[in-house]
């Protein structure tokens, strides 16, 4: 026969629905006094999540880095004498078509990376999904680096793009679910647009 502490243990872990519906009142209220609490207040009570927020979304700043980086590489002289072709005025450059080729890619590779977030982080979770990203940007940067012809730097904007497309999610959401409902809006949409 089991004592009464283990009864009373066994009726705590499941709440009678009084207790419920208690419960659900009180985060209905506490939600409604966060909600009220203004900008300077909010961050005062919850600036380490502000913080964090804003350290997750500098995550995609190497990602808008790279798409400006990439259009200019093509004007520089060097890059066109390497993989341009020569025109009538001795002077060289980079074909049209692998000009919105590696464009297109670098676009292609992020859209792919956007589909498989959510998968990703359904099984994995938002931190595990995040550290594999950055994780696999640092494998791939090598290979934009150390590119030898426009097959092999296409390869690498293509295969770079798919993690920050998965960056591009990721920050968002994950710093917006750990982040107080306050906090959110008051670190997310400054900080975001800043790594773009």
């Amino acid at each position: 026969m089991p004592s009464a502490g283990v009864e009373q243990q066994a009726n705590m872990s499941h709440p009678t629905n009084d207790n419920h519906d208690v419960i659900a009142q009180e985060a209905v209220i506490a939600n409604k006094n966060e909600q009220g609490i203004g900008l300077f207040k909010s961050l005062k009570l919850y600036r380490m999540a502000c913080l964090w927020s804003i350290f997750l979304s500098t995550c995609v700043i190497m990602e808008g880095f790279d798409i400006v980086l990439l259009n200019t590489l093509y004007a520089y002289p060097p890059f066109q004498r390497d993989f341009g072709e020569r025109q009538p005025d001795s002077s060289y450059e980079l074909a049209a078509d692998w000009q919105s080729g590696l464009s297109g890619g670098n676009q292609a590779g992020q859209i792919i990376g956007l589909l498989l977030t959510g998968f990703i982080t359904d099984r994995l979770g938002y931190r595990k999904t995040l550290i594999g990203a950055l994780v696999f940007c640092t494998g791939f940067i090598f290979i934009v680096f150390f590119y030898d012809s426009l097959i092999q730097l296409l390869i690498g904007e293509i295969l770079i793009a798919i993690p920050w497309g998965v960056l591009q999610t990721t920050t968002a959401t994950y710093a917006s679910e750990v982040c107080r409902p306050i906090s959110a809006p008051t670190s997310q949409p400054t900080s975001i647009p800043a790594g773009f």
